[in-house]
């Protein structure tokens, strides 16, 4: 067989390759890496140290700082592996998060630390988190908890699959299936990323967030990313939002939760289908306790034969009807 009918075929087996690598082999995750770092620097370590205390200081300003059983040090790798971490973050000199580690990674040229299995918590959590932690059961997800209004209560907590800092940018990673509960509003995504104070989030890799209002069915919003305002209890859907709820769908241009009012704002190109209704305009509020959405601006809207257009158009999702408010223009069709 010629070199050049041989072509096709071993393209097809490259191709075929990379998919199998890509669905089946496995890839290094955080905690492969902690644990193999552990194991290469027992090997390799200049130092072993028993109750060993490392922080991350720099231009005199202390990013964080924990304390672990057992530190081992490989000097021309810049690597230190600890087993059995205790630990705080600290913003602005003053100590933010605690968490505890069975086993950490610091880079120490990179600057940055990884954390396997960490369990994180407010100051304010402190004396519960135990309790706190035998309350939840979720399976392979990494697990973060909120209040419904920010630093209320015993403030955040979180028991995750891994975490990664760094100094070029000061914040938290993790990845590998995210839940976060905050309030009526259940998140789940593939990444989030944040400050040490959890004050500003982002969520990406197909995320979703249920908002379950009391007495009602609850509604789905999905986004490219999320944004979480934690500081002003925001959600801020980023690229293609969409809302569905039963069989409703909702979508316009930006979409933004603000859940202490309980109401979706969203704003350029709104459109709303629904069985027989469909609506639009260029901005709403969506009222998610009562199921109702009021269009501004060109609004319009459209049930069966009905014709009805004014500079605010409701529909009711849970009542499956459309009305009007302020000035008006209805058409009836007979």
């Amino acid at each position: 067989m010629k070199l050049k009918a041989l072509i096709p075929i071993l393209a097809a087996v490259f191709f075929v390759w990379v998919f199998y690598w890509a669905l089946f082999v496995p890839k290094e995750d955080v905690s492969s890496r902690i644990y193999n770092s552990l194991k290469e620097q027992e090997k390799k370590a200049d130092l072993i140290f028993k109750k060993v205390t490392v922080e991350e200081v720099v231009n005199g300003v202390k990013y964080w700082e924990l304390e672990a059983d057992t530190g081992m040090l490989n000097k021309n790798a810049g690597i230190a592996a600890l087993q059995n971490v205790e630990g705080t973050f600290f913003n602005k000199g003053k100590p933010v998060l605690r968490f505890s580690s069975p086993a950490a990674l610091w880079e120490k040229d990179k600057k940055e630390i990884y954390l396997d299995n960490p369990v994180g918590y407010d100051l304010a959590a402190a004396g519960k988190i135990n309790q706190l932690l035998s309350s939840i059961k979720t399976g392979k997800l990494s697990f973060f908890s909120f209040p419904k209004e920010y630093k209320q209560g015993l403030g955040y907590w979180f028991k995750a699959k891994n975490l990664r800092w760094r100094l070029a940018d000061q914040k938290l990673l993790c990845q590998g299936g995210i839940m976060l509960n905050k309030g009526d509003a259940s998140a789940y995504a593939e990444t989030l990323s944040g400050d040490v104070e959890f004050k500003k989030m982002t969520l990406s890799g197909s995320p979703k967030i249920v908002i379950a209002p009391a007495g009602s069915v609850p509604l789905t919003l999905e986004a490219e990313s999320f944004s979480v305002t934690g500081a002003q209890d925001i959600f801020t859907a980023n690229g293609n939002p969409r809302i569905s709820w039963q069989d409703a769908r909702v979508t316009a241009k930006a979409i933004q939760y603000y859940q202490q009012k309980k109401k979706l704002k969203l704003k350029d190109e709104v459109r709303i289908a629904y069985r027989d209704i469909n609506a639009w305009g260029d901005t709403a509020d969506y009222f998610t306790d009562e199921q109702n959405i009021i269009l501004f601006g060109n609004s319009r809207a459209e049930q069966g034969t009905n014709k009805l257009t004014s500079d605010r158009v409701m529909v009711s999702l849970k009542d499956q009807k459309i009305s009007l408010v302020g000035k008006s223009k209805l058409v009836i069709n007979k």
